[in-house]
């Protein structure tokens, strides 16, 4: 006895039924591997530069040691309080009144607490102004 053919499945169209057009599959039409192969290099290539950029950010946060392990998240907010650290600093406010009018999340308000013990107290990154 030979073998019965499926019926294909019935394919919806989305547009009919009112869908917006970005939630249509693109299982109908592939890219061709060529062209998927390049736009996973140039995501890598992306990734590698913001990367590369968020490493030398967190670099040149003075009061956090090299071997500190950021989130890219933390890394901008610190990044955000060194350069209102240094208005501050240009504007002739002290420390003190920077430190007590600076809003945080609490994980990254630990964090800093943690640093400026052993980081901060003389200056910034322990470096006399």
């Amino acid at each position: 006895m030979p073998k019965r053919k499926k019926a294909p499945s019935p394919k919806f169209d989305i547009l009919e039924d009112g869908f917006d057009d970005d939630l249509s599959s693109n299982d109908d039409k592939p890219g061709t591997p060529i062209q998927r192969n390049a736009a996973n290099a140039r995501e890598r290539a992306r990734m590698r530069v913001l990367s590369k950029a968020f490493f030398n950010l967190k670099r040149n946060i003075p009061w956090v040691p090299a071997d500190t392990k950021l989130s890219k998240l933390d890394t901008l907010r610190l990044a955000k309080n060194y350069i209102t650290y240094l208005a501050a600093t240009l504007d002739g406010q002290s420390v003190e009144d920077f430190s007590t009018n600076l809003a945080q999340p609490p994980k990254t308000v630990r964090l800093e607490k943690a640093l400026r013990g052993r980081f901060f107290p003389v200056g910034i990154g322990g470096r006399s102004l």
